[in-house]
């Protein structure tokens, strides 16, 4: 199956998730009770981005501004905006990891992911939209990521971190256009002119990277 076809299987599935459900932010697990694999995982199972009932709220208050990047007046827009910025954030999580050659894979199951291999969960907590750049809302979206090992007893993240995106302007008269499937999967949540969901999903696998490198689970030249 080429990746094209798959891309659009994921954004099928995805596209029937919560918009709006109540989560809370990942929180840094204390330096003690730490336990890293000692080898990498055979696979890494991507669940669907969630976002933080705080973000959305925040969100929905700078409308009054008029500089959010929800819909002011309604909400079935608002869910479906929700929703579509889900479903663009994990489709090209997944997909960076697997440019960087990670085991990745999305797993939208509601059982437990399968006992070989990690686990990785995503949070959005902030959709600040941020200033107008040539006439374009240029987002800030930060997100943070916890990583467990489901074949360890033990559930507790061995990984968590933040990232964010902030869109830079290119040389020459507009915004950089997205890499490989970027400019596609960013299309549906108005994202697409400030790369936010690119550069966003670049710093979630550039970090994992280097942290798994960092603990000798991945060489650098690998």
């Amino acid at each position: 199956m080429n990746k094209s076809i798959s891309l659009a299987l994921l954004l099928s599935c995805l596209s029937c998730t919560a918009a709006d459900e109540p989560v809370k932010p990942a929180e840094a697990v204390p330096a003690g009770s730490i336990i890293w694999p000692t080898e990498m995982a055979k696979k890494i199972y991507i669940l669907p981005v969630k976002i933080d009932s705080g973000a959305i709220a925040d969100a929905k208050k700078k409308n009054e501004q008029g500089i959010s990047i929800l819909p002011s007046d309604d909400e079935d827009e608002t869910r479906k905006k929700l929703a579509d910025l889900k479903t663009d954030i994990t489709a090209s999580i997944v997909e960076k990891m697997k440019d960087a050659d990670l085991p990745a894979q999305v797993w939208t199951s509601s059982s437990p992911v399968p006992t070989d291999g990690w686990k990785l969960e995503g949070n959005v907590v902030n959709l600040d939209p941020g200033k107008k750049v040539l006439g374009t809302d240029n987002p800030v979206v930060g997100i943070v990521i916890s990583v467990a090992d489901s074949t360890h007893p033990i559930t507790q993240p061995f990984l968590v971190y933040n990232c964010s995106a902030k869109g830079k302007i290119a040389p020459g008269p507009g915004i950089s256009p997205f890499a490989k499937v970027g400019n596609f999967i960013a299309s549906s949540t108005g994202l697409k002119e400030s790369m936010q969901i690119d550069r966003l999903a670049d710093s979630v696998s550039e970090k994992f990277t280097e942290a798994i490198e960092g603990h000798g689970l991945k060489k650098k030249d690998d």
